[in-house]
């Protein structure tokens, strides 16, 4: 399965020691929620937020289009991560390169 579908069906994939998950946040009390992306590292144990902007939609469907659509701008090198640890953000980008040559997204360690 191309891992995009496999993102939006699972609600999560898991490629070269992470665990990345959409999620949904409201942590300023907003009436709606916003999509979050998180992502797990396997080699510090640790939970990230990806902290690039994701753009509002209308709908929860389209919110969830438009963060699905900034992974793959990072899997295809047109954007970097933002996790507020560069040395995560650059083993994360690494690990996102490699989606797009494997159609099927869910495999550990590379």
């Amino acid at each position: 399965m191309e891992w995009k579908k496999r993102l939006r069906e699972d609600g999560f994939i898991e490629v070269g020691g992470f665990r990345v998950e959409l999620t949904l946040d409201n942590t300023f009390m907003d009436l709606e929620y916003i999509p979050r992306i998180a992502v797990y590292d396997d080699l510090t144990g640790r939970w990230h937020v990806l902290r690039n902007p994701i753009p509002r939609g209308r709908t929860l469907e389209e919110n969830w289009d438009n963060a699905v659509a900034l992974l793959e701008r990072i899997a295809e090198g047109k954007e970097r991560p933002v996790l507020g640890d560069d040395e995560v953000s650059e083993r994360l980008a690494r690990a996102l390169l490699g989606l797009s040559s494997f159609p099927d997204a869910q495999r550990r360690g590379g």
